[in-house]
């Protein structure tokens, strides 16, 4: 029977980050002396406080994440917790040490986080790919009492339900904790936005990608690569859950292009992709004891280039509109409405290229 993972009552004041950490540390690691202790402070992410403590082995770290304020309105804990145990089962993710009232706490994944060489890497790339299969075939945790099978399968995506949430969390955009706000209104309107929602609903789910489940969230920064073992493992899993196949796909090409510094020119070419689904698609089918030809490979990956691009969309609206609510409710660092501005922006330009100029062809015979 799988051991119980201890749920502290301590509160982590974000400005006291260090003795929020060492009280976590006195209960997981009492015997680690507090005169010997190690800090590094993370400030990579733009959605959580991140602090790791270590002793003098570095691979020893324990991560300690104190969640972003207000994030419990759009982000669901007890899934998340769901999410980090299902990976760590099946050996793709670190284990669990401890939750706490505003965070958790958990172990150090080693290797280098991915920047834009290291994701374009032939070798790296393909080991992404495969993991995400592998991904995309397991079935999260949940007890059910009277079930007989925990292990249960979801069949509704998150997508647009997650659409939704943020849509009504950004009604308070033009407060005046928002600078900058003229700028933006040529681009957000709750009316329009909406109209957006039920417009990709309409289109993707004609597409049918299988619902399988997804990371949601692969950024260049939640990839590590450990170069002694030729591994890549996937961390951070606040955003995981069922949802289209081709959605989790779609979103980690347009993290290529960047958080800090978005610029949509990186997205991959189709040789790349091409390359990558020809890979994952193999693993994906293997894994589900599916032997395919060559040429019902290619086909497939013809038709999944086709549904990325479209899949795409939803990507730039999701965290468009994720950023929009991150500007009015976080106190990190960070220039979330510029980055919203400009995922919104790619969204409407890249409609315009994948439905207004593909309907106004067929509209003309083409």
């Amino acid at each position: 029977m799988e051991a119980a993972i201890p749920k502290l009552n301590s509160l982590i004041n974000v400005d006291q980050l260090r003795e929020g950490a060492l009280e976590i540390i006195r209960i997981i690691r009492p015997n680690w002396p507090e005169n010997k202790l190690k800090y590094k402070i993370f400030t990579d992410g733009i959605t959580n406080r991140l602090i790791g403590v270590y002793i003098d082995n570095i691979q020893e770290l324990i991560l300690i994440r104190v969640y972003g304020e207000n994030t419990d309105l759009f982000i669901d804990r007890n899934l998340e917790f769901r999410n980090m145990r299902t990976m760590y089962k099946a050996g793709l993710s670190a284990p669990i040490y401890c939750t706490f009232v505003n965070g958790i706490c958990y172990g150090f994944t080693p290797g280098k986080v991915l920047d834009q060489t290291m994701i374009r890497d032939l070798n790296i790339s393909a080991l992404i790919a495969e993991n995400m299969a592998r991904m995309h075939t397991l079935k999260p945790f949940i007890h059910k009492s009277n079930c007989k099978d925990n292990y249960v399968q979801e069949s509704k995506s998150c997508l647009f339900s997650g659409l939704r949430k943020y849509l009504v969390l950004t009604t308070d955009v033009f407060s005046p904790k928002i600078s900058n706000i003229q700028r933006s209104k040529h681009i957000y309107n709750p009316e329009k936005i909406g109209f957006e929602v039920a417009f990709l609903e309409n289109e993707l789910v004609k597409l049918k990608s299988p619902i399988v489940f997804c990371h949601n969230d692969l950024l260049l920064k939640n990839i590590i690569y450990d170069e002694t073992k030729n591994k890549v493992t996937f961390i951070d899993f606040e955003y995981s859950d069922y949802n289209y196949q081709a959605f989790d796909i779609a979103n980690h090409f347009c993290e290529f292009c960047g958080v800090d510094e978005f610029d949509p020119s990186l997205y991959p070419n189709k040789e790349f992709q091409t390359t990558w689904l020809k890979t994952y698609l193999s693993k994906w089918h293997s894994l589900n004891g599916i032997n395919l030809t060559l040429s019902e490979l290619e086909r497939q990956v013809n038709q999944m280039l086709e549904t990325i691009d479209k899949f795409s969309l939803a990507a730039h609206l999701y965290w468009g509109l994720w950023a929009l609510v991150q500007a009015i409710n976080s106190t990190i660092d960070f220039d979330f409405l510029s980055f919203a501005l400009k995922r919104l922006e790619e969204y409407y330009k890249r409609k315009n290229e994948l439905f207004i100029v593909q309907n106004r062809n067929h509209n003309r015979g083409y």
